[in-house]
């Protein structure tokens, strides 16, 4: 018994002193759900439409012992984005959520905010600037929107969608949500360059014009999205268009979960 209760005792040790810096794509189905850990410092960027698949995707990346998630991003109120939170705030202590003003009139949303409220979390309003710091020295950084919103009529609900820039040494993801191509010539003139782009909604047309990722120049593209999904996302056409500037393409349908395990000094080892 003690020599169990010290193995496990060593294994918390190792975990909360690790300086590995983890990105991890989630393979949801057709939705978002990105976590961004280090030691025992979790951010969760949306969380699907499945929370029984989310909470089993988070057991193998949150460790037992650790019932916190320190930060909850919900880019936007899209069911395939904050559905499957509500079983991470019954499941895990939630202490800051960052969101917009924007709302749904959707069931869902109404129990995401209910269950917000009786979490307690610090809620804080999104908007350029505001940065979440890791303790590896890794920041998450906030380009859009501009400014704090107010409530966005639902089928135009993506154009307030939270565009986040990570970045951790010589290492940099732009994870963009459903973020529409209407508005990516607002952020150009934003720091947006990085080595990963998560794609906007899921490889949609809507998104993801020549210009935002000449901008962008990533080396690699991550698409989250179901395998044979009703929308035929990702779309053909922004799919010739990254490998036309050789983006290499990872697909969560194909792939399943992507992983990228980072180093300050060195370029993120990918997995799988």
């Amino acid at each position: 018994m003690l020599v169990l209760s010290l193995v496990l005792g060593a294994i918390i040790f190792y975990s909360q002193n690790s300086q590995e810096f983890k990105v991890a794509f989630l393979d949801v189905g057709q939705g978002d759900a990105i976590l961004v850990s280090q030691g025992n410092y979790q951010m969760l960027i949306d969380g699907g439409r499945d929370g029984k698949l989310l909470l089993n995707k988070l057991g193998k990346y949150v460790p037992f012992w650790d019932r916190n998630i320190e930060v909850m991003l919900a880019t936007h109120p899209d069911q395939d984005h904050i559905a499957g939170l509500i079983n991470v705030l019954n499941s895990y202590n939630v202490k800051t959520v960052i969101k917009t003003g924007d709302q749904s009139n959707t069931q869902t949303y109404k129990r995401f905010q209910d269950d917000i409220v009786g979490e307690k979390a610090e809620n804080i309003e999104a908007k350029k600037g505001t940065i979440i710091k890791f303790p590896s020295g890794a920041e998450a950084k906030i380009i859009y929107p501009f400014s704090e919103i107010g409530d966005i009529q639902d089928s135009q609900s993506n154009s307030g969608s939270i565009v986040v820039k990570i970045n951790y040494g010589e290492n940099s993801f732009l994870l963009t949500g459903d973020f529409p191509k209407d508005k990516e010539s607002e952020i150009l003139d934003s720091d947006i360059s990085s080595k990963v782009l998560k794609v906007a909604h899921h490889g949609s047309k809507y998104s993801t014009s020549s210009e935002f990722l000449k901008k962008v120049n990533p080396t690699d593209a991550v698409i989250s999205v179901g395998k044979d999904n009703s929308y035929g996302h990702p779309n053909e056409e922004v799919l010739i268009l990254l490998k036309e500037k050789n983006i290499n393409v990872l697909r969560t349908d194909e792939r399943g979960d992507i992983v990228y395990n980072c180093k300050e000094d060195s370029i993120c080892d990918k997995l799988p």
